[in-house]
């Protein structure tokens, strides 16, 4: 009988590791991050799939844990430098992801007028860069000027429709209700729903509708993904979440 003696010396932890980095590949490509990271998971073995794994997927746990209770692991994990050593290193050393880190925590503590100027310097360097395309028309949004935010988001959707498990697409789409382009948000939530037929996406689309002023085609969609859920074989985790939250919607429209 022939036999594959190698099979047997594979330790778990090695195992362990393969399971982490195919497991990392899968959620990168889930959440739309930039290219690179994918040759970062494979070939900085095993320090690329751990890099990510507290980077991006560590966060997860700490927005799916709404009692705090392992808050203190992630912040542990996940510390970042305080506001005035990230201005420092920008000025020591103005690379792009020195700025881009700069500019994203400005945002954060709503300071757009010293964030933009980095990312303009950012994406004169690295143009298609999709968290400097983001992170800029988010100040745009919030400076109230959607007319430059949204050519930004729609150049990152089109490079990268999943980017950040549909993130920019949400993002224009709010940018669109929030300057009373109502029709605009419908036509982004349509195109969302097509690219990603989801409950959460469909519940989107009704609420734009309804903003729209057609409660009775959000209504249909509502009650048609409801339908398609039920009768579903294999449905998402993200579709069981949203079911509660669609019949609520279907209630409050009627249905």
């Amino acid at each position: 009988m022939f036999h594959l003696p190698f099979v047997y010396e594979l330790s778990p932890l090695y195992l362990l590791q393969v399971a982490l980095t195919i497991w990392m590949l899968i959620d990168a490509n889930r959440r739309g991050v930039e290219h690179y990271w994918f040759w970062i998971i494979l070939f900085l073995q095993p320090i690329g799939a751990w890099a990510y794994f507290f980077i991006y997927k560590v966060k997860d746990f700490s927005r799916g844990n709404r009692s705090g209770g392992n808050d203190w692991l992630t912040n542990l994990l996940t510390r970042r430098p305080s506001l005035e050593e990230l201005r420092y290193r920008a000025e020591q050393s103005p690379t792009v992801t020195a700025r881009l880190e700069l500019a994203e925590r400005l945002i954060e503590t709503q300071e757009y007028d010293e964030a933009e100027p980095h990312l303009v310097a950012v994406l004169a360097r690295e143009p298609d860069l999709g968290p400097a395309l983001f992170a800029l028309a988010e100040c745009h949004r919030r400076r109230n000027r959607p007319a430059d935010a949204i050519p930004l988001l729609q150049k990152l959707i089109t490079q990268r429709p999943n980017w950040r498990d549909y993130l920019a697409w949400h993002l224009l789409i709010d940018t669109h209700q929030s300057a009373g382009d109502h029709a605009g948000a419908v036509t982004q939530a349509r195109k969302l729903v097509q690219a990603a037929p989801g409950l959460e996406h469909k519940c989107l689309l009704a609420n734009c509708l309804v903003a729209a002023g057609d409660p009775g085609e959000a209504r249909q969609v509502v009650a048609k993904a409801l339908e398609e859920y039920r009768f579903s074989q294999n449905p998402g985790r993200n579709d069981r979440r949203w079911v509660g939250k669609a019949k609520q919607l279907l209630n409050e429209l009627g249905g």
